[in-house]
């Protein structure tokens, strides 16, 4: 790949992680839930997700998705599924801390709940899945060894982290934290209002698929 072609792909991925979806939901709802730590977590853990993603596209996930259907459609509905079952966490969570406000969380299980939601945010989300196998196809060439494939696919894991880590340290600072206290139930409810309906959406829209 020339230079202008992995300028190319960092661009597009830099386009493709900025973009608003559920992913930002979780993991800016766990940085007011855990703090600045667990959402940093979360967003490693999604950069693995993606790069492991990426990984796949660059090799297998193309041919997969094409070939098989069915498959592409249960991943869907087991996104559906774990979007609702984190947002009825985090509207659990919520309304707890608001019957004891004083009790904070364990710092090592909002950490180690952080990385495995943003982690399977990402593994969960076929339309990551069709992104990098609809981008790796412009960049792809027979010739290609798995050293440029494993650099695709970390240049990839690694913007995507790096705008998540930037996003969490934003809404983490003194002045954001000042404006979410103030509306800290309001938008705590409403991230997990949100992750159950678009779950609850997505979930009823592969049934129908199915039926």
């Amino acid at each position: 790949m020339s230079i202008s072609d992995w300028a190319s792909l960092a661009l597009i991925c830099l386009l493709g992680a900025s973009s608003p979806g559920p992913s930002l939901i979780v993991i800016l709802g766990n940085t007011r839930l855990y703090g600045r730590n667990a959402g940093l977590s979360a967003s490693i853990g999604h950069g693995l997700g993606v790069f492991i993603y990426a990984l796949l596209a660059a090799t297998t996930l193309g041919l997969i998705l094409s070939h098989y259907q069915m498959l592409f459609t249960l991943i869907q509905s087991a996104g559906a599924l774990l979007l609702i079952w984190i947002g009825f966490r985090l509207l659990k969570a919520t309304l707890g801390k608001q019957n004891n406000i004083e009790a904070a969380p364990a710092p090592g299980g909002g950490l180690g709940h952080s990385f495995r939601d943003g982690l399977a945010i990402a593994l969960f989300n076929p339309k990551i899945a069709t992104f990098f196998a609809s981008l790796f196809s412009q960049f792809i060439t027979p010739e290609q060894s798995v050293t440029t494939h494993l650099g695709m696919a970390s240049l990839a894991g690694f913007i995507d982290s790096a705008i998540y880590v930037a996003m969490v340290c934003l809404a983490s600072t003194r002045a954001s934290q000042s404006w979410l206290e103030r509306y800290q139930k309001q938008i705590d409810v409403s991230f997990a209002i949100l992750l159950l309906a678009l779950g609850l959406s997505l979930f009823l829209s592969q049934i129908n698929q199915l039926l």
